[in-house]
């Protein structure tokens, strides 16, 4: 197995996971937390762990790209977003079974953008691959839709 693949699985179970913990923070049924505490007390998780890893592997040099800093910043920003979004429905009653497959949807945006933008053309055999997995994540979107 490829190290990026078991990382991928280990992100997959994280991601696949806070959601439940939002639920429980932003739900009326449960403490009902505004998604703007919400955020913030996330970003202050997300510190945590990002300067644990940081001592972790004694790397404490600050990048010299202001341009790659910018698109951190922006990766960021765009997070947030919808995070924020995803906290909202949240708090307007979404079902997590419901909100998550529409959510993920985003998996067909990365594609799509990675495509265009980054000019990572999947193989012929891939490809195949690729519009299977992007019919079935629709179908999903679609099937959980109200």
């Amino acid at each position: 197995m490829q190290i990026w693949l078991m990382y991928g699985i280990l992100a997959a179970f994280f991601w696949g996971s806070y959601i439940i913990a939002a639920k429980v923070a932003t739900s009326e049924k449960y403490f009902g937390v505004n998604p703007a505490y919400v955020s913030l007390f996330m970003l202050i998780g997300i510190a945590v762990v990002f300067i644990g890893g940081m001592i972790h592997e004694g790397n404490f040099i600050m990048p010299q790209s202001k341009v790659g800093i910018g698109f951190g910043v922006l990766a960021g920003v765009l997070w947030g977003l919808g995070m924020l979004a995803s906290l909202k429905a949240l708090t307007l009653g979404a079902d997590v079974a419901k909100l998550t497959p529409i959510y993920n949807i985003n998996t067909l945006i990365a594609v799509l953008l990675g495509i265009i933008l980054l000019h990572e053309l999947p193989t012929a055999e891939e490809m195949i691959k690729v519009i299977i997995g992007a019919i079935l994540i629709v179908i999903g979107a679609i099937l959980v839709s109200p």
